[in-house]
């Protein structure tokens, strides 16, 4: 009787199969982890929509526009809405004001830029070293404040960034002062020079 030799090919098909389950197994993990880093993008997202809604309030921007340091007062609104939506990462905020040969006397132009930053924690990735993904999203504002004839303007014109570390409460920000257009990121920087390209069409 003549016994039959398993082959080579077949022996080898277990190391394979299990490889295949732990590269699905890997996919699906990752995958559900990126599904935690939408949702915290989203959440982001929504936070930004709520400080553009405070920023733009009405009672709020009077005060601003009245107030000797707006952008701290509109970075920590800015803090507040984000904070209220339940949003605890890591905030920064520029501010920049056109100097005032750059607009007209009844007229101030602002621009706004906020970016949110936190790391979404894993579930499965963590098992693979990956503790956290990082989600980061920003909003460019562009406000124009203005009065009947010559618009009130604050002794010193500061303009600069304002960061709030993760965690911290709206009055902890810290000031670092910016001279120009170009030293704020680039997508403020260009809503900076369409705005002012805008008011000299007027």
């Amino acid at each position: 009787m003549r016994t039959r030799s398993l082959s080579p090919e077949r022996g080898s098909m277990a190391p394979l199969a299990v490889a295949a389950v732990f590269v699905l197994i890997a996919a699906l993990s990752f995958a559900v982890d990126q599904g935690i880093a939408y949702a915290a993008k989203a959440r982001q997202e929504n936070a930004l929509d709520s400080a553009r809604s405070a920023c733009m309030d009405a009672s709020f921007a009077l005060a601003a526009k009245n107030a000797q340091d707006p952008g701290r007062q509109i970075a920590e609104t800015v803090v507040r809405a984000v904070r209220a939506q339940g949003f605890l990462g890591r905030t920064t905020v520029w501010f920049y004001e056109a100097a005032s040969q750059e607009v007209p006397k009844a007229e101030r132009l602002w621009a706004v830029g906020v970016q949110l930053e936190e790391e979404a924690e894993t579930v499965f990735a963590r098992g693979f070293g990956l503790e956290g993904i990082p989600v980061a999203s920003h909003k460019v504002i562009v406000a124009r404040p203005y009065a009947s004839e010559v618009a009130w303007r604050p002794q010193e014109r500061l303009c600069g960034r304002y960061e709030v570390e993760a965690g911290q409460a709206a009055a902890s920000a810290s000031f670092a002062q910016l001279d120009s257009a170009g030293e704020f990121p680039a997508e403020m920087a260009d809503a900076i020079r369409e705005a002012l390209a805008d008011g000299e069409g007027q």
